[in-house]
């Protein structure tokens, strides 16, 4: 198959990456999640965030958090102890286990707005990125935000935000 300059000219571009260049905790709502395969990497849930990078709620960027996913014998999700799902929901269940082990719904997620902790990504899966090529994403849910909490100090930066 012979390659012509037009078969450049209208590429998929693939999934948008966006950058918020300020590391740090941020106020952000759920917004929605799905299940897809990545390849070598295997099946991921991601959830998208709508964080908000102003005082007033009026300018926020769509980031994601991704969470490996493992199926048993009865196609379930297997989240065990230390799973980054699991440890998300306890945290958005203000540091409580549930009740039913068996049972983590993503309900809890619809009811709050929630600190998070954004990140940015400097390396890809075979040498580090160019600054061009960074992106942000989430690291993990801190916890959900009381009714009327003040939105003063954005972003909370963290220590050791490096990582």
């Amino acid at each position: 198959m012979e390659l012509r300059d037009e078969d450049f000219a209208n590429v998929n571009p693939g999934e948008t990456r966006v950058l918020i260049p300020e590391e740090g905790w941020y106020r952000a709502q759920f917004n929605g999640y799905e299940a897809k395969r990545y390849g070598r990497w295997g099946e991921k849930l991601i959830f998208q965030w709508k964080v908000f990078t102003s005082h007033d709620k009026a300018s926020f960027k769509m980031l994601y958090r991704y969470y490996n996913l493992d199926r048993d014998k009865g196609e379930r999700f297997k989240f065990g102890p230390l799973h980054a799902y699991r440890k998300d929901w306890v945290a958005a269940n203000r540091g409580r286990h549930p009740l039913n082990r068996a049972s983590l719904p993503l309900s809890i997620f619809r009811e709050h707005l929630f600190l998070v902790e954004v990140v940015t990504v400097r390396n890809g899966a075979d040498a580090p990125l160019s600054p061009s090529f960074y992106w942000s994403k989430i690291r993990r849910v801190i916890r959900p935000l009381e009714d009327g909490e003040p939105w003063e100090g954005l972003p909370v930066q963290p220590y050791n935000s490096s990582g």
